[in-house]
């Protein structure tokens, strides 16, 4: 099904639950309705607060687009408006393709997650000179340690492997090398072509997804109406004016890379929880968050933060890029079969999450959706 069909399938959708307001489901339907039709309102606002230039949403429930729309502008002239089938950058969500990525290699047994990522080429020079700057990934690095690739996807590299979580997304970054030289050209061979990582994307998420208006790089030229109708990027000048940022660079890392839109995402979610692209062996893994070494789980799985909020499971990633100018909002509610999708190409989507926690609650556009959808009665002070 290509992007046309799936938005065009998914609005027709929308208007018959729209006109059935009567009775049991129906009734059900018409209460959900009018909360997303309340949460349009709230999210308009929440943009114009935050001086995004861009936002586009979807909203799925039951496995199915519930609704999407598009706000503001894709460009500094104000002609471009922004759709729900807007490419955007989507900066650290990335993550989450990389981490299924890899428990599919996993599966095909391809990969070994306890491998050692210092035998990757490069891999300790990278790691050295983190250490010595005074970025805060640095911190605590022991480039000497057995730091796996499993270690690395679970965010436990810090210190002694495995004994705290600590958000990295530099050695993320490296991941793409690693595949270069278990399958590729080597690892210098990572940028300037469609690399083994953007193509184990491809094969396994992207394709069986049905998701035509997703790059897992820009090296994609089958995709090349998706890189000429990407957002501009923007940051926020003194006077609130929008200063166009740089482009993305063009080849996947590991901790970004991957342009989408808020519809395609909407196709990804769908095809996680049905099965279609996250088996249920795989998904169990996917969603399940990486074990310390005392025992503890810590609050990130394989590309997805796993937190607990007010007797609630919420499931998310965020994604900032201050050098581009975008932002990104993922967020699962699992037992509520509810997912909010957010891209925005401007920064403040992101509410700076601390990089030992996970505290998506703290982000404006998060707490609005779950305070009109799942928490109906305020909280106990």
């Amino acid at each position: 099904m290509n992007a046309l069909r799936f938005y065009k399938t998914a609005s027709a959708t929308l208007l018959i639950a729209f006109a059935n307001l009567a009775g049991g489901k129906e009734d059900r339907s018409s209460e959900f309705n009018k909360k997303l039709q309340a949460f349009d309102v709230e999210l308009d606002s929440l943009r114009n607060e935050a001086n995004l230039p861009g936002l586009s949403v979807a909203v799925v429930k039951d496995r199915e687009l519930a609704w999407s729309k598009g706000y503001g502008y894709a460009d500094a002239d104000k002609a471009v408006p922004i759709t729900p089938d807007t490419p955007f950058w989507i900066a650290s969500v990335t993550k989450t393709f990389v981490g299924l990525a890899f428990l599919h290699l996993e599966a095909e047994r391809q990969v070994d997650l306890g491998e050692l990522a210092g035998d990757t080429p490069g891999f300790d020079r990278l790691c050295r000179w983190l250490a010595n700057t005074k970025l805060p990934f640095g911190r605590d690095l022991q480039c000497d340690a057995p730091i796996t690739i499993q270690h690395i996807l679970h965010h436990q590299a810090q210190g002694e492997p495995g004994s705290a979580f600590f958000y990295n997304p530099i050695m993320y970054s490296r991941l793409s090398r690693y595949l270069e030289h278990k399958f590729g050209q080597g690892i210098d061979a990572v940028e300037g072509r469609h690399n083994q990582l953007a193509q184990t994307i491809d094969r396994t998420i992207l394709s069986p997804a049905g998701m035509t208006r997703t790059m897992s790089s820009q090296w994609d030229r089958s995709k090349s109406m998706v890189f000429f109708d990407m957002a501009q990027g923007f940051g926020i000048g003194k006077q609130g004016e929008w200063i166009a940022r740089r482009s993305p660079r063009r080849h996947i890392a590991g901790g970004a890379g991957v342009v989408s839109t808020a519809l395609d995402l909407a196709k990804y979610d769908i095809a996680i929880d049905s099965g279609v692209i996250a088996p249920p062996a795989i998904k169990q893994k996917l969603f399940t968050p990486g074990r310390l070494n005392d025992g503890s789980l810590g609050p990130y799985a394989f590309g997805w933060y796993v937190q607990e909020y007010r007797k609630e499971k919420l499931i998310w990633h965020s994604g900032w890029d201050e050098e581009t100018g975008f932002s990104a909002l993922y967020l699962k509610i699992p037992y509520r079969n509810l997912t909010l999708i957010l891209l925005a190409n401007g920064e403040d989507l992101w509410w700076g999450n601390p990089l030992d926690q996970a505290t998506v609650e703290d982000s404006p556009f998060a707490r609005a959706f779950l305070e009109r959808f799942v928490f109906t009665v305020p909280e106990e002070k």
